[in-house]
């Protein structure tokens, strides 16, 4: 696990580890027997990283689905046209980089992947800056 950079407070710790033997027992299970055990290993432990990286990966993109909707439901339900009026103003305020999260991603429905990509910005710095902006419109639709 640790070479999959997971820690073991993490929450999926446990089930990942339990995927990993399992999937090790399967290895010495599938590879022929003229193969050495450490050659058994060594194929067997490039193969439980791989998987874990992969799932850590689809984890990521599924919470980042998840955070998008709930998040984005709990600001799209303006209805007071004070609201709007609010958050036009404050749009002014805006960085570039949160204007660009709020109108293509939150508005939009790019992905922060799309994003990244197209205006060469990281996706970690864009995720961090878009639960910042999520945080700051909750500020201000709160007053």
């Amino acid at each position: 696990m640790k070479a999959a950079h997971v820690r073991p407070d993490y929450h999926l710790y446990e089930d990942l580890f339990q995927e990993g033997l399992i999937l090790y027992a399967e290895m010495l299970e599938q590879l022929p027997s003229e193969k050495t055990r450490t050659e058994i290993d060594k194929l067997s432990f490039r193969k439980i990283i791989w998987q874990t990286l992969n799932r850590l990966h689809k984890e990521q993109l599924n919470c980042e689905r998840n955070t998008d909707i709930e998040e984005a439901y709990d600001l799209g339900e303006i209805k007071d046209l004070d609201n709007l009026v609010i958050l036009k103003g404050e749009i002014k305020e805006f960085s570039e980089i949160e204007r660009l999260i709020l109108l293509e991603h939150l508005i939009g429905n790019s992905t922060l992947r799309q994003l990244s990509a197209e205006y060469e910005i990281p996706r970690r710095s864009l995720t961090r800056t878009k639960h910042n902006l999520l945080e700051k419109l909750r500020e201000i639709l709160n007053r």
